[in-house]
């Protein structure tokens, strides 16, 4: 059974609220994921995979170190941040992401024509890239682009040709550094996709469990 480490240490949002996500929850259990809330940066290394889901705290150097070296062992980590830059979570993201030549951008992506019930911050694209061939269209809400700084950065999702960002930047969505070991570190510019509203539409429920499981 994968083990994965939900981080509450930098105060994240918790998966264990149950309005936003108990079915994330649910159908990770039934895919064969243990996910468990950890506090304390130290247990991290005891998991596969570590998931930061909107950091409010940003990073010390020392435990941007910490964490490089767990990709470096062959270890996932995910962090998930938001549009607009709300609470600095895009600047807060950056003092993690910025280690693996990942810079989240603190904009917003609006999409006229691909998207959700006419929502044009609801981004609904199937322009992947490096994801199974099943995970063919996901809706991404409120979601931030980030740009790649380093050739072992590899794009993951992209918006459509129609999807915009308002400060001009290419629409990369979400993107992952892979690392020699194996390891890899994620980053995706909503943490929303797969919340309760989001999670049975399109395909963000394998999307979801690809990402825990990776």
């Amino acid at each position: 059974m994968r083990k994965v480490a939900w981080s509450v240490a930098h105060q994240e949002f918790i998966i264990s609220d149950h309005y936003y996500f108990s079915k994330l929850q649910k159908y990770a259990k039934e895919a064969g994921l243990h996910i468990e809330e950890v506090d304390d940066l130290e247990k991290f290394s005891q998991y596969d995979t570590i998931i930061f889901n909107y950091p409010e705290i940003p990073f010390t150097p020392e435990e941007a170190d910490f964490i490089e070296d767990l990709v470096k062992s062959g270890k996932t980590v995910g962090i998930f941040g938001y549009y607009k830059n709300e609470d600095k979570i895009a600047d807060t993201c950056n003092t993690l992401s910025e280690r693996f030549g990942i810079h989240f951008n603190g904009d917003i992506v609006t999409d006229n024509v691909s998207n959700y019930e006419k929502d044009n911050l609801l981004i609904v694209t199937g322009d992947t890239y490096n994801l199974p061939g099943e995970i063919k269209k996901v809706m991404l809400a409120c979601t931030d682009t980030i740009t790649t700084r380093k050739p072992q950065v590899r794009p993951l999702i992209h918006g459509e040709n129609t999807a915009e960002s308002k400060l001009g930047c290419e629409t990369v969505l979400f993107a992952e550094y892979v690392d020699p070991s194996g390891g890899k570190f994620i980053a995706g510019g909503t943490c929303v996709f797969w919340d309760n509203y989001s999670i049975d539409l399109y395909n963000n429920k394998e999307l979801s469990l690809n990402l825990l499981s990776r």
